[in-house]
This record gives structure tokens, sequence and C-alpha cells, in this order.
């Protein structure tokens, strides 16, 4: 899982790691699931077909038919002991593809079912709002240290200090349990923890993309958001459409 050969790939698991091992089992403790992804659930073939099949009206069809199910009183499980092997981006162009796939996604599904999750499945609006949160807010705590530095008298490297701590507090410690439960080398995953912070703020730019473009201009007919699926992998080139409905 953690290999030098291809930085951005470290970077990209060491975050599956903590979203694995901290996100998901906290939301499946309360019975709500971001998403079952399809690259490695199970799925009640009956349901499936019922539903019509992979749902194409969004760019991420994983979430959508996890948030629809939910929404239709059905259960999403996590089953944290399961193992499958996934192929991460090996560049940074591969690796923009697809998380800018996932965000525009998630902001597709936000404008299609929101409205549904806060009548029939309150805990997971309840994800969906914090992690919309999340994303409006990361700039203002990533730029905490320089905000200290201009407001108060403490000295730049003291501020850095204080929101280093704080933000390895936060990190380190679901990385460590992860790493034993994966029977991952500890130093290793250590070490690569400063190099998370060029995917993250790759996450962070494409968030920002999808929130301003799939919540804002498309719904004032502005844009048409994103409807060519591209895979974040080389050997994959554009195979189908999708257009994200209006809720």
């Amino acid at each position: 899982m953690l290999t030098p050969k291809y930085p951005l790939t470290c970077n990209d698991a060491l975050l599956c790691l903590f979203g694995f091992h901290w996100h998901r089992p906290i939301q499946a403790r309360a019975n709500s699931p971001m998403v079952c992804s399809g690259c490695c659930s199970v799925f009640r073939r009956d349901d499936l077909m019922t539903f019509g099949g992979f749902p194409e009206r969004t760019i991420v069809e994983d979430m959508d038919y996890t948030w629809s199910q939910q929404i239709a009183g059905r259960r999403a499980v996590y089953v944290s002991d399961a193992v499958a092997l996934a192929a991460d981006p090996e560049d940074l162009t591969y690796l923009r593809k697809q998380v800018w796939r996932w965000m525009a996604g998630f902001c597709q599904n936000v404008r299609l079912h929101l409205g549904r999750l806060i009548r029939h499945k309150p805990l997971l609006a309840v994800w969906v709002l914090l992690a919309l949160l999340e994303i409006l807010t990361a700039p203002l705590w990533w730029a905490t240290p320089f905000l200290l530095v201009a407001t108060t008298d403490q000295p730049p490297a003291l501020a850095f200090a204080w929101w280093a701590g704080a933000e390895l507090l936060l990190t380190i410690p679901p990385l460590l349990y992860a790493a034993r439960r994966r029977k991952l080398s500890l130093p290793t995953v250590l070490l690569n923890i400063p190099c998370v912070y060029a995917t993250k703020a790759v996450n962070l730019v494409y968030a920002w993309k999808a929130l301003i473009v799939e919540l804002l201009l498309v719904p004032l007919h502005l844009a048409r958001g994103l409807t060519v699926y591209e895979k974040g992998r080389a050997d994959h080139r554009p195979t189908r459409t999708a257009l994200a409905g209006a809720g």
C-alpha cells in the first residue's frame, strides 16, 4: 500500500487509512455510511435490478445508489475487516481527474438528495452537512498560522508549531490505529504524513471547484457540471456520460 515509487499513491493511501478506520466506523455505528464504494462493495442483486441498475444521473453512481437506498429505508453496512485491492493514481494528472470526479459527484448528489436525506435519513444528512462545512472552513484552518501572526504578537514559528501540533493531534492517532490493524510499518506511515498535505491541497482545490460549479453555477444554468467519466488511471479513457439531476 505504501510504496516510495509513487508518492501520490502513498499519500492517497494514508488518507484512505484515515477514512476507512475513522470516518467509516463512526458512520457505521450511526447506521449511516456515506458511500458503498462500487469497487469494493456487495449489493443485493434483486434490489439493484428493481432500482433499474446503477443510476447514471450523477458522475458517482455508487454514492447515488447508497443514498437512494438509505432514503428508501434500506441499510448500508460497513465491514471493517474486509480487504480490497485498489489501483490509485500514479501522477498528478490522474489524481486531479479522480479527485475532480469524486468532488463533483459528491456535490451532484448533495443537489439531488439533500432535501430527502434531511427528511428520511437525518444522520446521513448530518455527515453530508459536516463534509460541506469541512470544505468551507478548510481554507480558514490552513490560514490559521498566518492569521495568528497578523492579529497577535506570536512569532511565526510559535504560531505554526501550535497549528501543526493541533493538526497532528487530530491526524496521527487514527493513522496509528489503522496501521496496526493493517499490519503496516509505523515508521513508513509516519514518514509519509508530511507528504499527505500535497494530496490534501489537491482535494481542497477541487472540492471548492465542485461547490462553485455544481452547487452554484449549475442551478443557475451557468454551467453544465461534470458529465464525462474519467478514471484516475492511464489505461482508461472516457467511457460514458451522465447528467446530474437538479433535485
